[in-house]
């Protein structure tokens, strides 16, 4: 004998199989952005280092300087010309425009090269005390020149200061 109950409930195949589809076009949305969002942690990251290498850089190279240096280019690579700014008061950091004889170019290893090929951007800035002590005030910033589609490219900042 089969008898009938009523007020049976419960999910039919179609509705299981709608409830599957949903949640797995759920779950590559969520995977895609995963994977997008690992891929740009990283390339910022690997930026970010290779800018905090490049203006350590750079300062090193500032501070070898003589106080009074104010010839040496230091845009070029060693042995470095006597055509320069060296620690004359002048310059710009970003995200204030270049200005010459205060700003190199750098590849994605760290070599300088041109302006077109670059894919950051070094910038330097040398301020006298006004305070009557000789200091002079040094500050380097490194921003990266690829783009980046979702918030702003890393750029990193370094301030030293040099007396004689």
């Amino acid at each position: 004998m089969h008898t009938k109950t009523t007020g049976e409930s419960g999910f039919t195949l179609v509705e299981t199989l709608i409830a599957i589809a949903i949640l797995v076009s759920g779950l590559l949305a969520m995977a895609q952005v995963l994977t997008y969002s690992v891929m740009a942690s990283k390339t910022y990251g690997r930026d970010a280092a290779k800018a905090t290498a490049a203006v350590q850089d750079k300062i090193e190279e500032l501070t070898g300087l003589d106080y009074g240096d104010t010839t040496t280019n230091l845009t070029v690579n060693a042995p470095y010309t006597a055509d320069g700014a060296g620690l004359a008061e002048g310059g710009s950091i970003a995200p204030a425009a270049a200005e010459d004889g205060y700003a190199d170019y750098l590849d994605a290893s760290g070599t300088r090269t041109a302006a077109g090929d670059a894919v950051f951007t070094r910038q330097w800035q040398i301020i006298d005390d006004a305070t009557g002590t000789e200091v002079k005030r040094i500050l380097v910033s490194v921003t990266s020149d690829r783009s980046f589609q979702v918030g702003e490219a890393p750029n990193t900042v370094l301030v030293t200061e040099k007396t004689p």
